[in-house]
């Protein structure tokens, strides 16, 4: 169990909704519930550009291009302060142009009453085409 005992099967549960609806949200451009996602002061890195805000955020979800998101089996850690910090690999297919892009996520998620939502998600592209 972890210091405020939060039980291990609701954090991973947590993680999985968390990871699974950040891609189903952006796939269909739900910006309002993309923003929803993220912990107050919560920010979304992609290269060097840093997207934070709800109403940054949305824009963001609202004006990506209508794709497919993988993602791999996450890598999991939970942090002495309840924080949890994920690790995982990613494909998106693009609907229409058929481009893929691949690459890793790298996550910081923190409890927010009582919800698990990110405190930071970097994104790095490895791969496009």
């Amino acid at each position: 169990m972890l210091d405020d005992e939060v039980p291990e099967g609701r954090w991973l549960a947590a993680v999985t909704r968390l990871q699974a609806d950040y891609s189903r949200f952006v796939d269909a451009g739900d910006g309002e519930a993309f923003a929803g996602l993220y912990a107050a002061g919560g920010a979304l890195v992609l290269g060097d550009r840093e997207i934070t805000g709800e109403q940054e955020l949305a824009a963001f979800a609202a004006g990506a291009p209508r794709a497919t998101h993988i993602q791999g089996v996450p890598s999991i850690s939970v942090r002495r302060d309840g924080d949890i910090e994920a690790a995982s690999s990613f494909a998106v297919f693009v609907t229409g142009t058929g481009a893929i892009f691949a690459g890793a996520y790298t996550d910081r998620m923190t409890w927010q009453d009582g919800r698990l939502l990110f405190a930071r998600r970097h994104i790095d592209i490895r791969r496009s085409g």
